[in-house]
């Protein structure tokens, strides 16, 4: 019998056996298909797949060979930091500043043969020489970019804070918001790499890198590795601006520091709640030496989150191996000149090294203020172990309604956002060559998640002040470039109408949470006055600029389309429902001092009506894909033109690298 013959008989056998073998499974490249980067932009190359070992890759860029920084070729173990059943092949802090379309293609071999693949990206022509003046003479191209984002902040919310903040009569709005004042007015699609419905870290990292994430993932791309701070990295835009022009970066966030929305402009990482990684990053990859050769130039940073900053020890850490990092790939190391390989330290106290590295620490209104005015090269504030509270519950402690819900979170003096956004406006435009800050309204989400309208709308309206001392900053600076929009739309908010019966009327009802024939309406479902009763809400601002009570006779109501189960009272609920960010022993404390776990929880069976929700069951409201608004100024009006229209999340970013002179 011939060898051939002998061949062909085996293969036969084996298919007849099922157990013929195949090529290697889940090829894929990194950066993904359609990938786009700014000329000179830092990125992550990664070649990996599924299938029996031992494994190797080769890669092309335009049909020439690209060497690989790590990955062993014809092994188990390739890179070593590859899950098992998979190889990684990568190269680490890549870049091209020749624009245009370039293509990557890979091969990737197991044991039972070789799989190609393709990608390809894009690097970005943004237009001819340095820092151009503009066409209407007023200099150079802006020099520094705040970006306020209004986490889940759909139109809606933003439609709500103004009647409350403003009022409607005859037709008219009796005023704008200050982010309605701004000439640039345009939508921006939130889709994520892999789902039309995005959360807060690619939400975010679309805006700061350009290119589309994972949910779940904040400037890295997808990958199968050990460890989810060693995923692939794509630069940030404030790490580009300090490497290249020596920017200053600022964080500003009434979320916990480690939440998505800050750390998608300064953390790489794979899992957006791995909490001790994530703020160890904040400081790893500060750059306080201001060496420009890595990380972000970080100066300011304010928000909650200090359960993070304390040595495991402390009974409201949060500090765990778990969600640290060990040390870093070698040649990711080395390709972006790290200073600190990374290390699990989960009895680290990062105040005290923040503090060493030059910062000056805040934990209260009282030493913001004192803080701010001793003019600081550097400026962290931590306000609350977990997120702060929001601006209803803190202003009921200021104009000494109730203090308790502040008392309870243990942070009895917390400032506002737009104290917050001053404060760092103060440390950052004394840097000479430029900044990029981020402010954060985080709780329009958290309190549409929750289903909770007064509060939701509150934190529109502190956000919208934030946004006043920044326009007031750009208006005098000159070279600024101010951003407002929305990472997406949160639980479908909606304004649905306005309180019939008045609010004594709505408090006398008795539950009607045994309602639940169609056919029967609930008597707290006749209070929703719709069409000619929905009139024209009138609210009292008490000398703080703020609704003296959001419970006024016609008071506005908001229907959740994307809801989770509630009981829902039409009233204010005088206590928030618990924060998923908050320490796990301060969580027990709320809990027995009657907070509520889940949102279906707050109004209670004894005062409100059942409503079914639409996306979840007894849990919080969901993101929705609504495009959301996205407000621009800048004293050139050639600057904040490009945001007008329809735009995709990624092309926000190289809208604000075009209008800041990047070539």
């Amino acid at each position: 019998m011939t060898q051939r013959v002998l061949r062909a008989l085996v293969v036969s056998a084996l298919a007849a056996a099922g157990v013929a073998r195949a090529a290697p499974t889940e090829v894929s490249i990194s950066p993904p298909d359609a990938a786009r980067f700014l000329p000179g932009q830092k990125f992550d190359l990664r070649v990996e797949g599924k299938g029996s070992g031992p494994f190797s890759a080769t890669l092309t860029l335009d049909g020439k060979p690209v060497a690989f920084s790590s990955g062993a070729q014809g092994s188990l173990l390739t890179d070593g930091i590859t899950l098992p059943g998979y190889g990684g092949f990568d190269r680490r802090g890549f870049s091209l500043r020749k624009p245009g379309a370039h293509t990557l293609a890979a091969t990737f071999t197991d044991a039972t043969g070789t799989t190609s693949a393709t990608a390809r990206f894009e690097i970005v022509d943004l237009g001819e020489g340095p820092d151009e003046p503009s066409h209407h003479g007023h200099g150079p191209a802006v020099r520094n970019v705040i970006f306020f984002l209004g986490d889940g902040m759909g139109g809606a919310h933003r439609t709500a804070a103004r009647i409350v903040a403003r009022g409607v009569a005859g037709g008219n709005p009796q005023g704008w918001l200050a982010m309605d004042t701004m000439p640039g007015l345009g939508l921006v699609t939130t889709h994520s790499l892999n789902s039309i419905v995005t959360d807060s870290a690619p939400g975010m990292s679309g805006y700061t890198t350009g290119n589309h994430a994972n949910n779940n993932q904040e400037g890295v791309f997808p990958a199968k590795v050990t460890n989810p701070f060693f995923a692939p990295r794509v630069e940030y835009l404030a790490a580009f601006l300090h490497r290249t022009r020596g920017t200053a970066t600022g964080i500003v966030t009434t979320a916990d520091i480690e939440d998505a929305t800050p750390a998608a402009n300064a953390v790489y990482t794979a899992a957006r709640g791995n909490g001790t990684g994530i703020v160890d990053q904040y400081l790893d990859e500060a750059d306080v030496g201001d060496s420009r050769r890595y990380g972000t130039g970080l100066r300011v940073l304010l928000g909650g989150g200090r359960r993070w900053f304390l040595p495991a020890s402390d009974p409201l850490s949060s500090r765990t191996s778990a969600t640290d990092y060990s040390a870093l790939p070698a040649d990711l190391v080395a390709a972006w000149n790290l200073a600190v390989p990374g290390v699990v330290d989960p009895g680290r106290d990062l105040i005290a090294d923040f503090t060493a590295a030059g910062f000056r620490y805040a934990s209260s209104a009282t030493e913001l203020s004192s803080a701010a005015a001793s003019n600081p090269e550097r400026l962290l504030g931590l306000f609350g172990f977990g997120n702060m509270n929001v601006a209803l519950d803190k202003l009921n402690a200021r104009r000494g309604l109730s203090s308790q819900v502040v008392d309870d979170a243990h942070a009895p003096d917390q400032p506002m956002l737009d104290d917050m956004t001053r404060a760092a406006l103060g440390v950052l435009g004394r840097h000479d060559r430029g900044f990029y800050l981020l402010v954060e309204g985080a709780h329009i989400d958290k309190q549409s998640h929750a289903m909770d309208a007064e509060r939701a709308i509150g934190e529109v309206i502190e956000f919208d002040k934030a946004i006043q001392a920044g326009l007031d900053f750009a208006a005098r600076d000159g070279h600024t470039l101010v951003i407002v929009t929305a990472d997406h739309e949160c639980a479908g908010f909606s304004i649905i109408g306005a309180l019939s019966g008045g609010v004594a009327g709505a408090q006398a009802l008795p539950s009607d949470a045994a309602t639940v024939d169609p056919t029967v309406q609930p008597a707290r479902q006749k209070l929703v006055g719709t069409y000619d009763a929905a009139g024209f809400p009138r609210y009292a601002l008490a000398p703080d600029g703020y609704p003296a009570t959001y419970d006024v006779d016609g008071k506005l109501l908001v229907g959740f389309g994307a809801s989770a189960d509630r009981y829902e009272t039409w009233l204010t609920s005088d206590k928030p429902v618990i924060e998923s960010l908050t320490p796990t022993a301060l969580k027990a404390e709320l809990a027995g001092k009657g907070y509520a776990v889940d949102p279906i929880d707050r109004a209670g069976k004894a005062g409100g009506y059942f409503i079914r929700g639409q996306a979840a069951g007894k849990g919080p409201a969901v993101h929705t894909a609504t495009d959301v608004p996205l407000s621009a100024y800048a004293r050139d009006d050639a600057a904040w033109r490009r945001f007008v229209g329809v735009q995709r999340n990624t092309d926000v970013f190289f809208k604000m690298a075009e209008a800041l002179g990047v070539r």
